[in-house]
This record gives structure tokens, C-alpha cells and sequence, in this order.
């Protein structure tokens, strides 16, 4: 049987269920950000977990950054006799180099990826046309005017960018190859979006042809193993990484498949999820206008019950479940807003996530959705429903009178706070409820951050900004308060306006100025970041890095800058590839600091350089530099080798290894172990974009060892695009890396990142203007009669419309400058404190938001007001 309070809550909304249209936009608009962000999650992790072998490559995976020794073939020849399949696979940044009908030559940095017959071990390889692997790859016999002629896969944008097709000719390294399919999907790459250029594949023959991988240079070797259902695997794991113990090789598994990718899509998660609470955080304001509104119109019937008998827990009872009827209509409205939400985010996201997410609606989403946002209508709306105690049945029979102003005008603010304070406290129910909405929004955010101290603090984050948001706002209607206002047309009735009771004025304010705050605080953030990637490369940053100058091509690299390109500086320095084995004689296993804080300090692979000289954009902070007496061959090379060999680190890594002068460090240089002491520290400056190290070796430090160069040069740009064919035409093996591209790639990640969550805070300001129409349409009856009156008085429509126009600018603009005001703190408190840069006064930025806000606030005012002016005053003033 339906409870009478079911019954008489439903039939209120079915009769008036217009009144509670702006509660279903509120609850539904956070709701469907919610969900929307949710779904998105769960479809990145399906495409992550859906198939983790294919992820990886197979069931384990032993990754190098250097040429295998014969130790690490001599383990992987072991394992063939243990019913295991084996695919190698090789990445290699490289040139690939086209020649056009006009004689010319065009050039495009590549992803050069090498693979064998048995690739993949798991998953599909999507290319178009759908052809054998064996006929796309193999030596081809005709269609190339070179020799040796291989096929080759590559990725659309190659195509793009240098006006090929499929049957287009290019060359990498010495080899040739023919296009002979467009490369759609690596089922062990999902993302695009960080990579240096377009992606190649080639067979493993292809790439020996190329003579790209010569001694020193820069390689990803990947050995993928598929494992029978015999083969367990953790003792695999374990029996690999004691045997290449001392390899410098990851051993992955399918359970760990791109941790990187994994971490980074969990954060995006993670701060697109808390907008979306935010969002509807902002909404339950809306929520407790509009059922503190409703009540106030319901003050007879709610009298009348009293009087027949109802007592204030029945009536409470009876309106908190029509609030949770209209929350969950709401909630159900936001899961169909999520569902087409969540179908923008990976349009705004292109590029950054997998480029297969499915878009599939799944059930916990949108039941976490629902439970949400009845959640948040049920913390929202108990605070004005304790009112209905407060309601005397005698007022059946006379009028309700608000005192409430009479007693703030004649109680100093002190003495009303005391008494505002007393009575709360006295009031145990709203003690009780005041604790519960905070435990709850607190416990809501911990389960949607999944985390107890970042629920925490974004609990206390959000309570502060209301609460300087409010006391702001205060500030400035009393600042407003004591301003002489001319006696203009209705401005000084406008005024009084913002004050008046049950106008919701600070509630429309802090909805709206929580909006700003975010889309400031955001649009501050974007700007300085891509100010500083694009606008703050110093100007005498290199244009080029090449990598991979083997010591021989080192004239020859020399020559051509000197002879085609005589005014552009150049730097050469040698660098060789190791690993940190040892600090103080004590080993390092990697394993111990994987996935720990800064971890990667000891797992990462260092590039080691001599240097006679300290870097010009470096500065020691503890120890001296070595002897300027050796000198270096003249080729550059490294010069005599010394028995004690002293290496300076950077200050931050020293801090995270624990080093300090004195300290021993143990490096692997190509399976040749070298101990080094410390022998000073040295701050870095990495914005500089030079050529900067962890560590510098005194020169002969490595004598001996395979070596190759870095070089670095600066010329105009529209040199670029002709030192670039230069260099490749004579160096084919070479890799330029254009630094204005890169930084370029990285400007548009950021971009797309700032546009995916700058879209929610714009949902967030959206929801505000929501509330403020909301909050008007509660008091559209009394603003009628109020119209009504003033317009019998002569008012003219005209003046009815500067009037109101000037009540909305007011609360906007009240609303921006608190926001922008929070907004330009929160933005600072980042900036400093997590990006380390410097907080700028953006006259522009600041400026347009105001008058962004000004405007919104106006058009919203207007949108809840304008069916309003239309009425006769007469037809209004005969109901009263």
C-alpha cells in the first residue's frame, strides 16, 4: 500500500510541476556531469583492461634502451625451448626523406617501428588495404627506383604532411620503401597524442638495410613472450629479473600494461570527476532555493495541516519525500544529459585518449549518478524544511509578517551574529542537520575522489571558497549599503531590491561567482603554462636537436654547418647511455622503487656527458669545479682518462638519490661498471632548452667507451626546413628534432586538455545562471505584484527594464569581481606553488570575465523577468 505522504507528495508535482523545473536542471545538470564523467572512465578502462595482452604485446614483456648483450640473447635463447612464443620488436626515432617532382627534397621526423613475423602475439594490426603482413613488408621486386626496396606501413598524418599516397616512394636511413598501406591500429599502442611524429612499421630485414642502429644510438628494444597455459607466470617474472638482474631491462607483465597511460588517464578521471561534483554542489544550492521558495508559498496549507492535527515531523516528512521524488526525476534527467555528455568529452580529448574508446552506457555509472544526486537533494533540502517547525497554525487566520529585516536594522552586526549563533545552537535538529550535510558532502567527495585525504581536502577547499565567497559578497552589499545612491529614476528602488527578504541574493551570487572562480582560475592556469611553452623560449634557444652524430660523422657534421649555414652557432658534446647500479657501494634494485614517489630517479637511464667547462645555464651550489688544465682532442672526443673520476650532479637528483659531495655512484656504460665520487652540485636551469645533464663526468671519465654526439644549432626559420634536408641528405642516420614542433605538440595537448575540463567549468557557470533563474522565478509572484505597483505609479516599461537591468549587473558583477577575486588567488596558490611559475595580472583576462559575468547575469535576470513586464497592473492588482 502507498504511504499517504507518497500520494499527496505526488499529486502536489503532478499539479505543479512546473514550479520545480529549475530543481530538475540543477539536480540534472551535476548529475550529468557526474555521469558523463564516469561513463568516460569506465569506457577508458575497458579499452585498458579489456585486453591487456594486446596492450602489452603479450603475456611479458623485457624492454631495453640499448642494444641486447649477449647475456640477455643467451636468456631469451633459453626460453625457447619451454613452449614459449617470442616476438622482438624495435623503435627508433628516425628521417624519413621524400623527393618530389620538383626536385626537391622534403623531410618529416618518424616513429620507426621494426617487426617480425610473429608480431602480434596478441591482438589485431589494422590496415588498410587488409593484406598479409608477409606481402606488404617483404622485399618488393618492382615499384621503387632504388635498391634495396622494402614496404612500409605508415600513419595517415605521414601521408598529410608530405603529400604522399599509397605507392609513394620515401627513404629511411640508406633503405628505400614503398607505401603499401595506411596504418589504422597498433593493438599495443592507444594513444597518439605524445609521440614525436607519425608513425612507420617495417619488417626486422628492412631495418638492418636502413644501418640506422649503429653504435650509441638511441633504441627501444622490445622481446614479447607468449606463454603456454603450462608456464606460470609470477615465477617467470621472478626467474627473469634475477637472471638480468644487472641487464638494465624491465620485465612487465600483462597486469602492469602502460602504467604511464594508466596514471595519467586516472588523474584526468579524477579532476574531471571532481568538477562535476562541484557542479552539482552548485546545483543543491539551486535545490534548497527552490524548495526554501516553495515553502514560502505553502506557509497556509502547512498552517492549515497544523491545525487539523499534522504535527512538524508528518509535514516535514511529507515535503522531504516529494524533495527526494523531484531529486530522483532529476537525477534520471541527468543520466540521459551524461549519456550525451560523455559522447563530447573524447571529441574535445582527440589525440590524448585511445583512439578506439568505445561509447557504451554502462549501469554502475548511471546508478552511482542516481544515488548522487538523491543524495545531494537530501542534504540540500533538509536545512529549509526544519523551517516548517517554525510555522504557527494561528497564521490560518492572520498574515505572516517578516521581522527578520526589523530585527537586522536595529541589532548591531555583532549582537545578530550572537543571536544567529545562540539559536543554532540551541536548535538541536539543526545542529544535527548541519553536521549531517557536512558529513555527507564530505563523504561524497571521498567516494568520488576514492580517496580519504583528497576528499578531505577538496571538502575543506570548497567550504572555504563559500565561506570567502560569502563574506566577499557581504562585504560588498554593505559597502553598497553605505554608498550615497542618486535619486535616478528606480536606481535607488533597484538597490533596496538586492536586500529585500527572500531574494536569494547572496545564493545567486555564490552560485554564479563559484562558476567564475573556476573558469578563472582555469583560464589563468592554461594561459600562463602555454605562455610558458610557446612565448617564453629564450631567445637564444637552439631550433634543432640531432641526435645519434656517430664520432666519425663529426667533421662531416661540422662541415656542413660551417659551409650552408656560416652565421648559425652551433655545440657538439659526446654523450654516452648508462645505469645507476650502486650509491655508496650499496646496489639498487629497481624493483624497490617502482611506483614510488620520484622513484624514477633510480630507475630512469642517464645521459652522461664530459665537459671541461661549467654549462652557462648552470650553477653550483655545493663542492668546486675540476681542473680547466685538461684539454679535450680536437675532434671533441673525451680526453685522458683518470684514476678517480669526479661527476657533478644536479641538485635535485642528488636531494632524491641522497647524494651528497663525497657520495659514490656505480654506473653501468654498456655492461662496463664505473664508480664516480661527487664531487660537486649544481643547479639547472631546464627552461633554458639547452643541452642539460643529470650528471657531467670529468673529461676521460669514459674513455673507451661507445659514444655518440648531440648537437644543438639556432637558425632562422626559414632556414629549418633547409638545414633539416642538409643534414639528412649527407647523415641519413641522424634524427632532427625540431624544437618548435615538439613544443608545438605539446601547446596542443595541453590546449585539448584545457579544453576537455574548461568545458565542465563552463557547465558549472551554466548551472549558476540556472540557480539565478531558478531563485527568480521563486519570487516571481511578489515581483509581479511589485511591477504591478510601479507601473500603476506611472513607471514606464523602459524604466522597469533599467531598473531590473540594474539589479542583475549588480549581482554580476558582484558575482565576478568575488570569483575573479578567488579565482586569481586559487590560480596564484597553483602556480606557485605546483608549476613553480610566476603569478601575472592579465588586464584582459580579469576584464572580459567581468564583463562576461555582468552580461550573463543580465541575460539570465531577463530570461526569469521578462514574461513578467507583459502582465496589466490592473488584472494583478484585483487578485490581492
Amino acid at each position: 500500500m502507498t504511504p499517504v505522504s507518497v500520494k499527496l507528495a505526488w499529486r502536489e508535482i503532478h499539479s505543479a510541476w512546473s514550479r520545480f523545473l529549475f530543481l530538475f536542471l540543477c539536480i540534472a545538470l551535476g548529475v550529468g556531469a557526474i555521469v558523463a564523467v564516469d561513463l568516460f572512465a569506465v569506457n577508458v578502462e575497458q579499452v585498458i583492461l579489456g585486453d591487456t595482452r594486446a596492450l602489452l604485446g603479450g603475456d611479458v614483456e623485457l624492454s631495453w634502451r640499448r642494444a641486447i648483450s649477449d647475456k640477455g640473447r643467451n636468456v631469451l635463447d633459453s626460453l625457447a625451448d619451454r613452449d614459449m612464443i617470442l616476438s622482438h620488436v624495435t623503435e627508433i626515432a628516425a628521417m624519413a626523406t621524400v623527393e618530389n617532382p620538383h626536385s626537391q627534397t622534403a623531410s618529416q621526423l618518424v616513429e620507426l617501428k621494426a617487426i617480425d613475423s610473429a608480431y602480434p602475439l596478441y591482438g589485431q594490426l589494422v590496415v588498410e588495404p587488409d593484406l598479409p603482413m608477409t606481402q606488404l613488408l617483404d622485399p618488393l621486386q618492382s615499384g621503387c627506383g632504388r635498391s634495396p626496396c622494402f614496404g612500409a606501413l605508415v600513419q595517415e598524418s605521414l601521408l598529410i604532411r608530405l603529400n604522399l599516397t599509397v605507392g609513394s616512394e620515401l627513404q629511411i636511413g640508406k633503405a628505400s620503401f614503398l607505401i603499401t598501406a595506411v596504418l589504422k591500429k597498433e593493438p599495443d599502442r592507444i594513444a597518439n597524442g605524445f609521440s614525436l611524429g607519425p608513425r612507420v612499421m617495417i619488417s626486422r630485414d628492412a631495418l638492418k638495410a636502413t644501418t640506422l642502429i649503429q653504435t650509441g644510438t638511441r633504441i627501444q628494444e622490445r622481446y614479447r613472450l607468449s606463454l603456454s597455459d603450462s608456464t606460470s607466470l609470477e615465477p617467470l617474472m621472478g626467474e627473469l629479473r634475477g637472471r638480468l638482474s644487472q641487464e638494465g631491462v624491465r620485465v612487465s607483465s600483462f597486469r602492469d600494461a602502460q602504467p604511464r597511460l594508466r596514471r595519467f588517464l586516472d588523474q584526468l578521471n579524477l579532476y574531471l570527476g571532481l568538477i562535476g561534483f562541484t557542479i552539482l554542489l552548485v546545483g543543491g544550492i539551486g535545490v534548497a532555493c527552490t524548495i526554501q521558495g516553495f515553502l514560502t508559498q505553502k506557509i497556509p496549507i502547512i498552517a492549515t495541516l497544523k491545525t487539523l492535527g499534522a504535527d512538524s515531523s508528518q509535514i516535514i516528512r511529507l515535503y522531504l519525500t516529494q524533495s527526494l521524488i523531484l531529486g530522483g526525476i532529476g537525477s534520471l534527467i541527468g543520466v540521459i544529459v551524461g549519456v550525451i555528455l560523455h559522447r563530447g568529452l573524447p571529441l574535445l580529448l582527440q589525440g590524448i585518449i585511445p583512439e578506439t574508446m568505445p561509447l557504451n552506457t554502462s549501469l554502475a555509472p548511471v546508478l552511482r549518478g542516481i544515488f548522487l544526486g538523491t543524495l545531494a537533494t537530501l542534504a540540500f533540502s533538509l536545512w529549509p524544511l526544519l523551517a516548517i517547525r517554525h510555522v504557527s497554525p494561528a497564521l490560518v487566520y492572520r498574515q505572516a509578517v517578516d521581522h527578520s529585516q526589523d530585527m537586522a536594522n536595529s541589532q548591531s552586526r555583532l549582537t545578530r551574529w550572537r543571536t544567529i549563533l545562540k539559536r543554532w545552537w540551541n536548535d538541536r535538529a539543526q545542529v544535527m542537520v548541519s553536521i549531517s550535510m557536512m558529513v555527507g558532502v564530505t563523504g561524497l567527495a571521498m567516494w568520488q575522489s576514492h580517496s580519504l585525504t583528497l576528499g578531505l581536502f577538496f571538502s575543506g577547499a570548497c567550504a572555504i571558497a563559500v565561506l570567502l565567497l560569502l563574506v566577499g559578497t557581504g562585504a560588498l552589499y554593505r559597502i553598497l549599503g553605505h554608498v550615497p545612491i542618486p535619486q535616478w529614476y528606480l536606481l535607488p528602488h533597484a538597490v533596496k531590491n538586492l536586500q529585500r527578504p527572500g531574494n536569494f541574493t547572496k545564493a545567486m551570487t555564490l552560485a554564479i561567482g563559484i562558476g567564475v572562480m573556476l573558469m578563472t582560475t582555469l583560464t589563468i592556469v592554461q594561459r600562463s603554462l602555454l605562455d610558458l611553452i610557446g612565448n617564453q623560449i629564450p631567445s637564444q634557444a637552439p631550433s634543432f636537436f640531432f641526435i645519434d652524430i656517430q664520432p666519425d660523422q663529426y667533421p662531416q657534421f661540422v662541415d656542413v654547418l660551417q659551409q650552408k649555414f656560416p652565421d648559425s652557432p652551433y655545440k657538439l658534446v659526446p654523450v654516452v647511455r648508462s645505469r645507476l647500479t650502486a650509491i655508496n657501494g650499496q646496489p639498487i634494485d629497481p624493483e624497490e622503487h617502482k611506483g614510488q614517489r620520484n622513484g624514477w630517479y633510480f630507475t630512469r637511464e642517464y645521459a652522461l656527458t664530459t665537459s671541461q667547462d661549467l654549462p652557462k645555464d648552470n650553477v653550483l651550489t655545493q663542492g668546486q669545479w675540476w681542473d680547466h688544465t685538461k684539454e679535450s682532442d680536437s675532434d671533441g672526443a673525451p680526453g685522458r682518462p683518470l684514476d678517480i673520476p669526479l661527476v657533478s650532479v644536479e641538485e635535485d637528483a642528488a636531494k632524491n638519490l641522497g647524494l651528497t659531495l663525497g657520495s659514490t655512484l656505480t654506473l653501468d656504460i654498456q655492461g662496463v661498471p664505473i664508480v664516480t665520487k661527487v664531487g660537486s652540485l649544481r643547479q639547472v636551469d631546464w627552461g633554458s632548452f639547452s643541452m642539460n645533464f643529470f650528471m657531467i663526468l670529468q673529461p676521460g671519465s669514459f674513455d673507451g667507451a661507445p659514444f655518440t654526439y648531440i648537437a644543438t644549432t639556432r637558425v632562422p626559420t626559414n632556414l629549418e626546413v633547409p638545414l633539416q634536408q642538409a643534414i639528412v641528405a649527407v647523415m641519413p642516420n641522424v634524427t632532427a628534432i625540431n624544437v618548435g614542433d615538439v613544443l608545438q605538440n605539446i601547446g596542443r595537448i595541453f590546449h585539448q586538455l584545457a579544453m576537455g575540463i574548461q568545458a565542465l567549468a563552463l557547465l558549472c557557470l551554466v548551472t549558476g545562471a540556472v540557480v539565478m533563474v531558478a531563485a527568480i522565478s521563486i519570487n516571481r509572484y511578489r515581483r509581479l505584484n511589485e511591477l504591478a505597483i510601479v507601473k500603476a505609479l506611472g513607471a514606464s516599461r523602459r524604466l522597469l527594464v533599467f531598473s531590473l537591468g540594474v539589479e542583475f549587473g549588480v549581482i554580476g558583477a558582484f558575482a565576478g569581481l568575488v570569483g575573479l577575486g578567488l579565482g586569481s588567488l586559487l590560480s596564484w596558490s597553483l602556480l606557485y606553488l605546483f608549476f613553480d611559475l610566476t603569478w601575472n595580472f592579465d588586464l584582459i583576462v580579469l576584464s572580459t570575465g567581468l564583463l562576461l559575468t555582468i552580461l550573463l547575469s543580465l541575460m539570465t535576470g531577463f530570461l526569469g523577468t521578462y514574461r513578467l513586464l507583459g502582465f496589466p497592473p490592473l488584472s494583478v492588482l484585483r487578485q490581492e
